[in-house]
């Protein structure tokens, strides 16, 4: 078995009588199969992890509440459960998306209307929500969707983060709105008007697609999850992407695609610092 330690890999090591345990001969740490792994340090059996996927994939997520009381464990656990396994499904690899791509934002948070009178926002201008939490996504036709938190949507932004995931070249759908007039330059843009009631060309100018990703990101967001602080919000987006992206696959599929990326680590230090 390979070291799984940073610098080291060395394949050679000492096995333990109990066969779980292993010492590397170089480096000379201690590690098991867990070891730089998702798993790592968790006190939790394996079954107890995989029986906390399935119960997250198998439909729209699970609250931290429910969970515990399914696998018997108590809410912080599971609450520390699933953010490990939410680094996990965004833990995949990302290539460059090409053809033609589908990119809006969302805003997520709470409606204004719906707070005390002393907590309202009264004035927003434009897209500036000082309330909510800027989601910006992209999704490739006939390929996957991308998505994450930004901070804000402003034109260098949206530049720059479309630089990093979509080919110089490609063809790129939005809603109309003025900061994608940056992307002109190096993409060949298109966008609809919504506000003007005009939502495509019934062809394949459109951004439905996208669209239909944010429907089913925010009915996960306020069916399951009610609260999510934009602190860890990003996570919630990337059980969404990971959900979205691979909706047609078999549990057992799903389970291989966790595997495949479960090569990650998160401390609860790290997770409330």
């Amino acid at each position: 078995m390979q070291c799984p330690y940073e610098g080291c890999g060395n394949d050679k090591s000492f096995v333990f009588k109990d066969g779980i345990r292993y010492k590397c001969t170089c480096c000379r740490k201690i590690y098991t199969a867990k070891t730089g792994t998702i798993f790592e340090g968790s006190k939790l059996r394996l079954i107890t992890w995989f029986m906390g996927l399935y119960l997250v994939m198998h439909k729209k997520g699970i609250s931290s509440v429910q969970l515990a009381k399914d696998l018997g464990i108590t809410q912080k656990t599971a609450w520390f459960m699933l953010q490990r396994l939410r680094t996990v499904l965004g833990n995949e690899e990302a290539p460059l998306m090409e053809g033609t791509v589908e990119i809006d934002e969302s805003f997520v948070g709470g409606k204004s209307k719906f707070r005390h009178r002393n907590k309202r926002i009264k004035y927003n201008p434009g897209r500036a929500y000082k309330d909510k939490t800027p989601v910006f996504g992209m999704l490739e036709r006939g390929g996957k969707v991308r998505a994450m938190v930004v901070p804000n949507v402003l034109m260098v932004t949206i530049r720059q983060i479309a630089l990093e995931n979509i080919r110089t070249g490609a063809s790129i759908m939005g809603d109309g709105f003025h900061g994608y007039r940056a992307l002109e330059v190096s993409y060949k843009v298109r966008c609809t008007d919504h506000g003007k009631g005009y939502y495509g060309d019934g062809g394949e100018l459109h951004t439905n697609a996208i669209e239909n990703f944010w429907s089913h990101m925010k009915r996960s967001l306020t069916a399951v999850y009610i609260r999510v602080t934009p602190k860890h919000l990003n996570k919630y987006v990337q059980e969404s992407v990971f959900r979205y992206n691979y909706r047609n696959l078999s549990i057992q599929q799903l389970f291989d695609k966790f595997i495949e990326n479960f090569e990650c680590r998160l401390k609860y230090k790290q997770l409330i610092a």
